[in-house]
């Protein structure tokens, strides 16, 4: 196996389903996972990719390559009307079998053979003969070239790895997607309920907290926020989906100021 080519035979590590109950935490110094206890009223919770999510929080809010990019926590939960939780296990289990026999195999891209450096012979007879080493003009071009197509060819091995591991990646997270998909789509035949919950804390660049906004099934329904000198904006509160947020630059001017009608924007 080429050196840095991710092994297709070996059983793939896989974005973690939204199904299996997982808190992301993001912002500061980076990101950390940790699982908590299972519950259906309380909620039978799962995070989607962190890659997915954090990459759409950092693209909507405008701070690709902030230090202190938002914390975007996901959570799914699924209810049925008279029904508990083990009952949800059960639809789960059968569930994740469907799921596995839709996904399929991963379909991989062939392996790709990388370039070799061949070196030219050495001459040798100079040096058997005691002659001078030091290289002729001719030598040393044939050094340089030497030096270039080295390097051409190493720029040329790690691009096609990097392609490479970049489709065995997109293979793996198809047959997730697809996976996904099948579970969701048979719990919902079952009568069960999907409900997305996002709790999303931005920050400023010092650090400081900005907001914090709470939404259900994409509709805001809760925001608070605080100028870049930690004191609590007065005028942004939003309850239930209604209400108006205020935003703030470094300077602590106001930014923008929006209002939300049953969780949604509206324009006055």
């Amino acid at each position: 196996m080429a050196e840095g080519i991710a092994d297709e035979g070996a059983v793939p590590v896989l974005i973690e389903t939204n199904l299996m109950q997982k808190v992301i935490e993001g912002g500061g110094n980076g990101l950390s996972s940790k699982t908590c206890g299972l519950g259906l009223f309380t909620g039978m919770k799962a995070i989607l990719s962190t890659l997915f999510i954090m990459s759409s929080a950092l693209l909507l809010a405008g701070c690709l390559g902030s230090k202190y990019p938002p914390k975007v926590e996901r959570t799914i939960s699924w209810s049925k009307e008279g029904f508990g939780e083990k009952d949800y296990f059960k639809d789960l289990v059968e569930a994740e079998k469907h799921g596995a026999e839709v996904a399929g195999e991963p379909n991989y891209p062939p392996r790709p053979i990388l370039p070799e450096y061949i070196a030219p012979p050495v001459n040798l007879l100079p040096f058997l003969l005691g002659e001078s080493e030091e290289k002729s003009e001719e030598e040393k071009e044939l050094d340089a070239h030497e030096s270039n197509e080295r390097s051409r060819i190493s720029r040329e091995r790690e691009r096609m790895v990097e392609d490479y591991n970049r489709q065995v990646a997109l293979a793996r997270q198809a047959v997730e997607e697809r996976r996904t998909r099948a579970i969701e789509s048979f719990l919902g035949s079952r009568g069960w309920i999907k409900m997305v919950k996002t709790v999303e804390t931005s920050f400023y660049e010092s650090g400081q907290r900005a907001s914090v906004k709470n939404y259900k099934d994409g509709k805001l329904m809760f925001a608070v926020s605080w100028k870049p000198d930690g004191e609590r904006c007065p005028e942004t509160n939003v309850q239930d989906g209604n209400g108006v947020v205020v935003s703030y630059d470094k300077e602590g001017m106001e930014r923008h100021r929006l209002s939300f009608k049953d969780g949604v924007e509206v324009y006055e």
